[in-house]
């Protein structure tokens, strides 16, 4: 049986219910979604965009966007998301190293990058998306999912949230991401139910925008659920709202619980990567068991935790964790040699530690490159702060490691403080000595305004790493 094509997707779900909404106004059902894009498909044709090209999309109107998203998939060319609000230096290095053959703003024709036309191997044509990975290792590397991978993790998507045509999600998250792009777009498309796409985190109107739409679930990551928690407003029908999604970044327990207790919502933390075409882990929904601290059970992907020789652990032992799957990065498409040498019989190596439990049951210690090693004592910065950020005036923290001339390491501890004037270093150390152990305990700590972090939330380490080594942490 043939797979089918995007616009077979788009042609089987003709309708009138709603698809995309935008926060600005714009609304697509079904079936004006279907026409707009056979449209736009004419107008790629006439332009001369062909199988496999590779467009990069810098488009700042959301709804522009993945209406353009969507064409250039029935095309069967390869996407290449592209932040409105990067620099043009930026932009030139994401199209040279997606290997773009064009350029488009959504106003004027696509602008050609290369003379000669594109050749590809047939392993490598098709509809798919390149994304670079946030490159905090190093050199950002090129990520190709065809639209094979892509649709089947947003089935599992759909699956593991029961998604139906009933729901109206809400994402505020940016859409050159593969969270938004999977969670969001193609997993709404799948249960053909409506999603609700901002142009960004607006912290004043959330709630309100919640409301405004009947939204049945929200997709967020722990960056935002933070500063929810710290605001006064709220939903007015907390009871429509079936679940907030957690994902792109580790949830700190505190985070979860403060939202809980206080929206009523139940948080599900899911755990995923570009190379995964998103989803890799998700929890069951609120009321339907779960564990705390874990990201949950694999989703249509299989997970293994191995030694540092790569051979397989058992249940409950520390290792580094393995996938595998229809929807993990296939060297062999696309931009992907590079994986051929991290990758073996198809196992992909994600970078992060952690343990499965006898239920299968994912618990994430970080990634392995965060791991501080103080004196021989292995300490994971998430244990610190998950613990600093129960203390009351503690709004939001990171702890990396910095050089010492004996022990090797040190952790030290950035600190965001709901109130200046309510918290003090003595009283940080004093918080840390209730419930960490010595060598866990951070050698230093540094009040400061704000953590930096990326579009999705996650903490830019290497960032402080350099204002340690730099003397400028403070």
């Amino acid at each position: 049986m043939a797979r089918p094509t995007m616009m077979d997707i788009l042609q089987e779900r003709k309708s009138e219910r709603d698809y995309l909404l935008t926060t600005n106004g714009s609304v697509w059902t079904y079936q004006t979604l279907y026409e707009e894009v056979r449209r736009r498909s004419q107008a790629l044709k006439e332009w001369g965009i062909k199988k496999g090209y590779r467009i990069g999309l810098k488009i700042k109107d959301p709804g522009e966007f993945i209406l353009w998203f969507l064409t250039v998939l029935v095309e069967e060319a390869v996407a290449v998301p592209i932040n409105p609000s990067a620099p043009a230096d930026d932009v030139q290095r994401t199209l040279d190293k997606s290997g773009s053959t064009h350029f488009f703003d959504g106003e004027h024709p696509p602008t050609a990058l290369v003379a000669a036309p594109l050749v590809l191997k047939p392993r490598q044509r098709g509809a798919g998306v390149i994304l670079l990975t946030s490159g905090s290792t190093g050199d950002p590397k090129p990520v190709g999912l065809s639209l094979d991978a892509l649709w089947h993790t947003a089935g599992q998507v759909v699956q593991a949230h029961r998604l139906t045509p009933e729901d109206r999600g809400f994402s505020p998250l940016p859409l050159f991401h593969i969270n938004a792009l999977v969670v969001a777009v193609l997993g709404s498309l799948a249960a053909h139910s409506a999603i609700v796409i901002a142009d960004g985190f607006h912290a004043s109107e959330f709630w309100e925008t919640v409301d405004r739409y009947q939204v049945t679930w929200i997709n967020a990551v722990p960056s935002i659920l933070m500063v929810l928690s710290q605001r006064p407003e709220g939903p007015r029908h907390p009871e429509r709202i079936r679940f907030i999604r957690s994902a792109s970044a580790p949830l700190p327990r505190a985070t979860k619980e403060r939202i809980e207790a206080r929206f009523g919502i139940g948080v599900v933390e899911t755990y995923g990567m570009t190379e995964a075409g998103s989803q890799i882990t998700a929890n069951p929904l609120p009321g339907e068991g779960g564990k705390a601290g874990s990201v949950g059970i694999p989703r249509g992907v299989e997970i293994r935790v191995v030694d540092e020789e790569g051979r397989e652990l058992p249940r409950g032992s520390r290792g580094v964790v393995e996938i595998r799957g229809p929807g993990v990065i296939d060297p062999r498409w696309g931009p992907n040699q590079w994986a051929r040498s991290v990758m073996h019989e198809g196992w992909y190596p994600t970078g992060d530690l952690g343990y499965l439990d006898e239920d299968g049951y994912l618990f994430l210690d970080g990634r392995s490159r965060d791991i501080i090693n103080r004196g021989g004592e292995k300490i994971f910065p998430r244990e610190v702060e998950e613990w600093l950020l129960r203390h009351p005036e503690v709004a939001d923290c990171a702890v990396v490691g910095r050089p010492h001339p004996i022990l090797g390491e040190e952790p030290v501890a950035f600190v965001v403080a709901r109130d200046e004037n309510a918290l003090t270093i003595d009283g940080l150390d004093e918080w840390a000595e209730k419930g960490l152990a010595r060598f866990k305990r951070p050698a230093a700590y540094f009040v400061v305004k704000s953590l930096p972090k990326g579009s999705t939330g996650k903490i830019a380490r290497q960032d402080l790493r350099q204002r340690v080594r730099e003397g400028s942490a403070w």
